[in-house]
């Protein structure tokens, strides 16, 4: 069904206030929310409806744990209120050392489309590394047995026609994409997920209670192994299901794009570099995009005509949520 952006927001806000959220979190949230829900991404509202945001009071508080000219830690917090403010601690001391490093732990909460965070760093005129590590859910290859997040990984870069961002689950689908599917009564594809005894599955049900495998096989294990070091033992957090009072954990990277070459000369050999790929010959029925740009098109199509579609069975559970909890 069409919904009015205006309405989507309001009812965003109001089930986030209804949680027990101050305005600034719910502002944080609901950006990175709304984010992802006019980009197509299944990080967005989604996670209101099937009750993936938990009670304000719930969620530990947030805190600086330690810092230094080169790296700093945070812990506790919404993981979207959390990565947002690991974001802008990385870009303040990038401004000051050419690079820098945060990690947060102790979040137990979804942190949404990393994109978001990964645009802002960039966005900012910096280049950016976001991933997260997350609870198990997916299998590695070879494997049905949940040993790994979903672990999304973004980057994103500066360039002179709006920042590059790509922003992708390392798992063959994200999880919320998992509970999406449930939602709308969809199959998943084949190959994605495993029922509890480990046996291949299209029933997003199933795969709730089973797991789903990495994308591209080995290649998708191997860098959800890495994201789950970086959001795992490098920043304090849990993994594999242990340590699990540690919860997930978030590696934020901000690099001074002038650190090698100059600003002005990175800003140049990218737009060459960009203007070169967006040049390739499209194949038949095909466009080249740069990645998120297929995003931003979704996006500004929304704002254009002030609507958005949205499944009835999603809109229908967020609404029944804010009426539940008014």
């Amino acid at each position: 069904m069409k919904v009015q952006l205006t309405e989507l927001n309001d009812t965003i806000k109001q089930a986030l206030n209804q949680a027990g959220y101050n305005d600034e979190d719910a502002s944080i949230i609901s950006d990175v929310l709304l984010y992802a829900q006019l980009r197509g991404n299944n990080q967005g509202i989604a996670k209101i409806a099937s009750g993936g945001i938990p009670k304000a009071a719930d969620v530990p508080e947030y805190k600086e744990v330690k810092r230094n000219k080169c790296a700093a830690l945070v812990s506790g917090g919404h993981a979207m209120v959390a990565t947002k403010k690991a974001a802008e601690l990385a870009v303040e001391l990038a401004k000051e050392h050419g690079v820098n490093v945060v990690g947060s732990n102790h979040t137990f909460t979804s942190s949404g489309a990393i994109g978001f965070f990964a645009r802002q760093i960039a966005d900012a005129g910096y280049i950016a590394l976001v991933s997260i590590g997350t609870p198990p859910f997916v299998a590695p290859f070879g494997s049905a047995e949940p040993k790994l997040g979903t672990n999304p990984l973004a980057y994103a870069f500066p360039a002179t026609r709006g920042s590059v961002v790509f922003d992708t689950a390392t798992a063959a689908m994200a999880y919320f994409g998992v509970v999406e599917a449930k939602m709308k009564g969809e199959p998943l594809p084949e190959g994605v997920g495993f029922d509890k005894d480990g046996n291949p599955t299209t029933d997003a049900a199933k795969a709730l209670e089973g797991s789903v495998s990495t994308f591209a096989g080995h290649k998708g294990y191997g860098l959800s192994l890495l994201v789950q070091m970086l959001g795992g033992p490098f920043a304090g957090a849990g993994f594999v299901g242990m340590d699990e009072d540690k919860g997930a954990g978030t590696f934020v990277l901000a690099i001074d794009p002038g650190l090698l070459v100059g600003k002005d000369e990175f800003m140049k050999q990218t737009d060459r570099l960009l203007d070169a790929v967006r040049a390739a010959k499209p194949l038949p029925g095909k466009e080249v995009l740069l990645p998120g740009e297929h995003g931003d098109h979704l996006r500004k199509a929304a704002e254009d005509s002030g609507e958005l579609e949205v499944a009835n069975a999603i809109w229908n559970e967020l609404k029944a949520f804010v009426e539940k909890n008014a």
